[in-house]
């Protein structure tokens, strides 16, 4: 039977210990993106991936929620600059929208770990009071703001431009988390369900089918 050969990481220097934390967040990055649940991704699981010993995480992570917690507000920030930077490559308006629209699906197609976590820090999420995730607030904003680009917009309430937005939040993540989980359904392509959800919450008219 052959030997396992164990690979010893080389310590952080001192001074270093922020490059180490950083380490510690991207192992458990990794795992989320090879896991089918983050379930599996343990504290001991993700020291093995950042090739360390369980203990040196405990000077910067109290636990393995904290860490989670980290990577949830991370996860957040690269969605809400993907999607910002998707709308300012557009035109201003509906065609802003749309793409920041295809940017937030493939988000969750191309990163389906660190997306599936956003929403799945339940025990956080429900708790008393409800932790705000404010790195999800902001990642919201950009929603809001590029609708507030349109036209259908001008006039429209702050309430009101709050309520198409999350009208529009509940379309993309149905179509991000739904056409997957249910490959036998005969869905529609996913660019017209998208195209299809903006021109509903944005009031114009359809482009008819593709």
């Amino acid at each position: 039977m052959g030997t396992k050969t164990v690979v010893k990481r080389v310590g952080n220097k001192r001074g270093f210990g922020g490059e180490l934390r950083t380490e510690i967040l991207e192992a458990a990055e990794r795992l989320l993106s090879s896991q089918a649940s983050s379930e599996a991704v343990t504290l001991r699981a993700i020291a093995r991936e950042a090739g360390i010993a369980a203990p040196s995480i405990y000077p910067h992570f109290p636990d393995r929620d904290a860490i989670l917690d980290v990577v949830v507000g991370r996860a957040f920030d690269r969605l809400a600059e993907l999607c910002a930077t998707a709308a300012e490559s557009a035109p201003a308006g509906i065609k802003a929208v749309q793409a920041m629209s295809v940017a937030y699906v493939r988000f969750a197609r191309e990163h389906p770990g660190q997306y599936r976590i956003l929403f799945e820090r339940s025990s956080s999420n429900i708790s008393s009071p409800p932790r705000p995730y404010r790195e999800g607030i902001r990642a919201f904003d950009v929603l809001v703001q590029t609708l507030r680009s349109t036209e259908t917009a001008q006039g429209v309430s702050n309430l009101e431009l709050i309520r198409d937005a999350q009208t529009l939040f509940a379309a993309l993540h149905g179509i991000a988390v739904l056409r997957p989980a249910l490959p036998g359904f005969p869905w529609q392509d996913e660019g017209t369900l998208i195209e299809n959800a903006v021109a509903h919450v944005c009031d114009t008219p359809q482009s008819g089918p593709r």
